[in-house]
């Protein structure tokens, strides 16, 4: 394991016995269920992002930005009862799904929260697939 992969990180892959997810450039990636790749990745601040790929944007103009008006309409709805929201990858070639967790999270805040976001993926899979 790298050793200036992010604590939060290192613990988790430790934890749950996971040491080839780590990738070279310090993130980790799961796959949960089979079927969700979520990759931990270290933010700034000590902070820890959780990203996963939902969709990818057609190209700009009036069908992306009618996408996108859709689905963050979507996203707004639920930023009040959920962690997770919708971004736009820096490339703005994708939508995925991202929750930011504290540098001083705790083993179990962590583990929660990755088990959160799985169900927020879910959720967000099935209503990528009508847009797909």
């Amino acid at each position: 394991m790298n050793t200036a992969t992010h604590p939060l990180i290192q613990r988790y892959v430790q934890r749950h016995q996971l040491p080839d997810a780590v990738r070279a450039d310090g993130r980790a990636t799961l796959l949960i269920d089979e079927r969700f790749r979520v990759h931990l990745t270290p933010a700034p601040q000590g902070w820890l992002a959780l990203n996963a790929r939902l969709l990818g944007l057609p190209a700009a103009g009036r069908e992306r930005d009618e996408l996108l008006g859709e689905v963050g309409q979507f996203a707004a709805g639920m930023l009040a009862g959920h962690a997770s929201t919708l971004v736009v990858d820096p490339a703005e070639e994708a939508i995925g799904l991202q929750q930011m967790i504290r540098p001083d999270a705790s083993d179990l805040d962590v583990d929660e929260a990755v088990g959160q976001f799985a169900n927020a993926l879910s959720f967000w899979q099935a209503v990528a697939r009508r847009y797909a």
